[in-house]
């Protein structure tokens, strides 16, 4: 069996400078595809850009915890504070019987059916934040996927790694490992039940300033098992609206020099890796 990769950059069109940096990661390195936040205010130009690079792949980066929705806030007023933003993930995850299911399925499916207004098609789904694995949230993702017959990000690593991922996740650090652990199984549960088709690997440890580093990245792709893997990435260039509203913003500038870095991509030639889209999947 083969060794696939997807090399997946979220946030594509979340400031001019992250947009850019993607484009350069999958011009000039490894980054094979990308899922794009509808709701960022230039995403248009952002996706005008990404018609020059049609072997990029594209999904949809699903957003309900950060910035503002598509559809008018008095139609999908659980979701929004009363300035009309999203509410926080921390404020979500303090109360997450406020949201109602069906009008966060009506804002994701705008977000989505934006995306396709385009003239493009997504290939896959994916989400901003981890908010979406609390259960009832994961519901409506999987049945958008299914409804759009789309691939998923399934965003869990193995048992034996979960407690080192969910200390990465700041708004996870003080929910139970065993309440996140019953989370993770009713989620993969519900995913085999319904048949969505998802990468056999999810490899999120290239993330936080210490993770960004050349040994840590070549050990990746040393340690991939066999079968299709994606590997969750950031790359961007820091401008100053993304400095002013995320803490992760150097760490970003770092990843792309390392996913164009030539050791990278000499070690995936290497080992006979593969550098795949979702495409694969469906």
């Amino acid at each position: 069996m083969t060794k696939q990769l997807i090399v997946n950059a979220d946030d594509y069109g979340r400031t001019e400078g992250v947009t850019r940096g993607i484009i350069q990661a999958h011009r000039d390195g490894v980054v094979t595809s990308t899922t794009v936040m509808m709701n960022m205010p230039n995403v248009e130009e952002a996706l005008r850009l990404a018609g020059d690079y049609p072997d990029l792949g594209m999904g949809v980066h699903l957003v309900f915890t950060a910035w503002r929705p598509l559809l008018p806030p008095p139609e999908i007023p659980s979701l929004v504070d009363e300035d009309g933003h999203f509410h926080s993930q921390e404020a979500i995850l303090s109360h997450p019987g406020r949201i109602e299911t069906n009008e966060l399925k009506a804002e994701l499916r705008a977000q989505i059916e934006r995306f396709r207004a385009s003239g493009r098609e997504p290939d896959h789904l994916d989400c901003h934040h981890f908010v979406h694995l609390y259960p009832p949230f994961f519901a409506v993702y999987v049945e958008l996927a299914e409804e759009y017959g789309l691939p998923i990000r399934l965003p869990f690593p193995p048992e034996e790694e979960l407690s080192g991922a969910v200390g990465s996740v700041d708004v996870f650090q003080e929910i139970p490992l065993d309440f996140l652990r019953e989370m993770a199984r009713q989620d993969i549960a519900l995913v085999k039940a319904r048949g969505i088709p998802h990468p056999d690997h999810f490899v999120h440890s290239f993330y936080g300033e210490d993770a960004v580093a050349l040994d840590n990245l070549l050990d990746i792709l040393a340690g991939l098992p066999e079968g299709v893997s994606e590997l969750m990435t950031h790359p961007g260039l820091p401008d100053e609206e993304l400095l002013t509203k995320s803490a992760y913003g150097p760490e970003r500038e770092r990843e792309l020099e390392l996913l164009c870095h030539p050791r990278v991509k000499q070690r995936i030639g290497e080992l006979g890796i593969e550098l795949v889209t979702f495409g694969v999947l469906k």
